[in-house]
């Protein structure tokens, strides 16, 4: 499965939680992470159909997305939904 996230660096709630998703990344490393810049990609960023909420992530398994998380969540919040899609798939 890979994840992307796209953020931009004045958007408050990308950098938080950049932070948390870096922990939480820790317990999950069969996934792979993509980075795009809002700013600096916006071909990619409308390709992922991205409105203004930022930041979006992105998870894509075979070339389909199967989970979108946009804006700020908690810990909880983002772990359930991983635990929801890692059960789906089995």
């Amino acid at each position: 499965m890979k994840a992307i996230l796209i953020s931009a660096i004045w958007c408050p709630s990308c950098l938080i939680m950049k932070s948390l998703y870096r922990k939480i990344w820790k317990q999950y490393p069969s996934i792979i992470i993509e980075h795009i810049d809002y700013d600096d990609d916006p071909d990619r960023v409308a390709l992922y159909k991205v409105g203004t909420i930022l930041p979006v992530l992105l998870f894509i398994d075979e070339d389909k997305e199967i989970l979108r998380i946009v804006g700020e969540k908690s810990k909880k919040e983002v772990v359930r939904l991983l635990e929801d899609i890692a059960y789906e798939k089995h």
